[in-house]
């Protein structure tokens, strides 16, 4: 990434999906799809569940959104939503269950903001390679 194209830090990294596939761009394009099209909400129902303390519906959620935290190197969320799925399973600190999810949901909108501004439509731009 060059920093002197990009004034904003990037959230995400494509790095390790891009090793997966040896820089398909179909297959890039695809997962950030799929990313788009389901995190954002199921970040939303994360928020919605921790509220309304439904404890395994929080659980199966975060582990529904690890892998693809995980898949695009999502770092500032790696360890907070597992904080939250371990809590969320074992009804252990549940007190910071709420603003974790807040802080999730939050650099998830951002993400995808990001991954939008990325996308022109038919690629993406060459960033996090």
């Amino acid at each position: 990434m060059n920093p002197s194209t990009n004034h904003k830090a990037r959230l995400y990294n494509l790095e390790k999906l891009y090793g997966i596939e040896h820089k398909d761009a179909n297959f890039v394009k695809e997962v950030l799809m799929l990313f788009l099209n389901t995190i954002p909400a199921i970040s939303d129902e994360l928020v919605k569940a921790a509220n309304e303390k439904k404890w395994e519906q929080v659980y199966f959620l975060a582990h529904k959104m690890k892998a693809n935290i995980d898949l695009l190197n999502i770092e500032s969320l790696k360890k907070e939503i597992r904080v939250v799925e371990e809590s969320s399973k074992t009804k252990i600190n549940l007190d910071n269950i709420s603003d974790k999810v807040k802080f999730i949901n939050s650099i998830i909108e951002q993400c995808a903001h990001q991954i939008k501004e990325d996308f022109d439509g038919k690629t993406f731009k060459q960033v996090n390679r």
